[in-house]
């Protein structure tokens, strides 16, 4: 009896342990102070992480990652915040990886190609 209790303790200390690697936390990655360029921060973001871009003007041209429920956020709003696609391609390309979750608010988005057009 005593080493089925054992076990049986051993067995709810691996489930929890398990348990608590499976809940990580959402980090927030700031560009250009984490990660120099918007595109960088988001292929370093996980699953519920939020970019937050300081002012300024960003010439990328972006593709969204097949992550759920990343935030990409200006850190001031759409008025000092720009994405310049520099006329090469879309300025955001989203094919995948997106669902309810996922916020990509406050930017100004200029000079995009758009396809088919």
């Amino acid at each position: 009896m005593h080493q089925r209790l054992r076990l049986l303790l051993l067995s709810l200390a691996l489930l929890g342990l398990h348990a608590a690697g499976s809940l990580v936390a959402a980090s927030t990655l700031r560009v250009p102070q984490d990660c120099g360029t918007i595109a960088l921060g988001l292929s370093l973001a996980a699953q519920g992480d939020t970019i937050l871009v300081s002012p300024g003007v960003y010439a990328e041209n972006l593709t969204w990652p097949a992550t759920q429920g990343l935030k990409l956020l200006s850190a001031e709003g759409a008025a000092g915040t720009i994405i310049d696609g520099s006329a090469r391609d879309a300025v955001i390309t989203i094919l995948t990886g997106v669902d309810s979750t996922t916020v990509i608010r406050g930017f100004t988005l200029r000079n995009g190609y758009a396809w088919g057009t």
